[in-house]
């Protein structure tokens, strides 16, 4: 069966030009991939393995739980997160009283031949009270209104998880994108290259169906100067979304993005494969932004929520995904690779709860309202 993409070539921030093609439900090849997150692991394994649970991993609020852990292979540990200092190379421990929504207990320990962590997220129970990022479109908007991590996570392999509430606007949106930004605010900015084009950049959001300036919408991977789309945007409604991108085993990068999970099937999904010779070379600034385009600040901005933000460096499998969705740090994969969460972020607080210390910073002195809902 085949599924109708509408590919859009655009320069960012220029008026673009359409050209609808068809694709594979594929979308660039067919067959087994050795290197696929459900068929296979990206990364090898670290000799270094940790056992970390949490008990009772759902407590009421001012309530404690009892961490134990055990490893292999390993010489040190170190805790980070909601508990910290060095620790024993197995053990059990009661936490002080928690009152957070959410607190992740991150456990790193080294040895002989490398390092691995593994993190565990405790819960406050009956929390009906949900924060998120409430940005008020390109019209609301004066100069720009973003956050980013100056020191993103590598380009592949990645998994992004987050929650989205798109309102209707005319034009562009950005949930965000990881590519170039030295802060120029213009296309220079972005076309990095010696021939005027990019490399290792990629985003997922909505694509006017007639651009540059339409009102209806269709879900997009921005990628290689162009737009790939496959299902409409409905407005004032939550989304779950995940992008995950791997590198193939031989060597084409793979994009997914699956825009109203739990559906994965191929009506609910966007997947572009790359050719080998694309996203090789970090561009001069990389960064990971979030709510408007780094080239073309102001006119790209978010209009909805966001909330429920989850990066991984891996490529998670999609059952992992799912797990992952409805319970954070769930499955080993997730845990060992979680780079940054932040499932109530606030304008006051968009700092990383991983345990990681990957905080990102605002752009500029504009920000989003904070909504609060069940």
């Amino acid at each position: 069966m085949k599924t109708r993409f509408h590919c859009f070539t655009r320069w960012p921030g220029r008026a673009a030009r359409a050209v609808i093609v068809l694709l594979l439900a594929g979308c660039g090849g067919s067959g087994t991939d050795s290197n696929n997150p459900d068929n296979a692991v990206n990364n090898p394994a670290s000799p270094v393995t940790i056992s970390l649970t949490a008990s009772p991993a759902t407590i009421n609020s001012g309530d404690t739980t009892t961490l134990t852990w055990s490893t292999s292979n390993a010489t040190s540990c170190k805790a980070s997160g909601a508990w910290s200092g060095d620790k024993p190379l197995a053990g059990s421990e009661t936490s002080g009283s928690l009152v957070n929504t959410t607190n992740i207990f991150t456990l790193d320990c080294t040895g002989p031949l490398g390092r691995n962590s593994q993190s565990t997220l405790v819960t406050i129970a009956n929390n009906s009270v949900n924060l998120g990022l409430d940005f008020p479109g390109s019209n609301g908007t004066i100069n720009t209104m973003r956050f980013k991590f100056t020191n993103p996570l590598p380009a592949y392999p990645a998994t992004y998880i987050w929650r989205a509430w798109p309102r209707q606007q005319n034009g562009y949106y950005t949930a965000f994108f990881w590519g170039n930004d030295d802060g120029g605010g213009t296309l220079n900015t972005f076309l990095w290259t010696s021939n005027g084009g990019a490399d290792s950049y990629y985003g997922a959001h909505p694509y006017p169906d007639v651009p540059p300036d339409g009102s209806t919408h269709q879900w997009e991977i921005s990628i290689e100067q162009q737009d790939f789309v496959n299902g409409p945007v409905v407005y004032n409604r939550w989304y779950t979304q995940a992008l995950r991108v791997w590198v193939g085993s031989d060597g084409r990068k793979h994009h997914e993005f699956y825009w109203d999970l739990p559906n994965t099937d191929a009506n609910h999904r966007v997947i572009r494969i790359s050719d080998a010779s694309w996203g090789n070379v970090n561009p001069p600034v990389p960064t990971l932004t979030w709510g408007d385009a780094p080239w073309n600040p102001g006119k790209e901005v978010w209009d909805g929520i966001l909330r429920g933000i989850q990066i991984y460096t891996s490529a998670l499998s999609l059952a992992d995904i799912l797990s992952e969705v409805r319970t954070p740090l769930s499955t080993a994969a997730g845990s060992a690779s979680i780079w940054y969460l932040n499932l109530n972020p606030t304008p006051g607080d968009i700092a990383d709860q991983s345990g990681k210390s990957h905080d990102p910073v605002w752009v500029g002195s504009e920000r989003p309202a904070q909504w609060t809902g069940p």
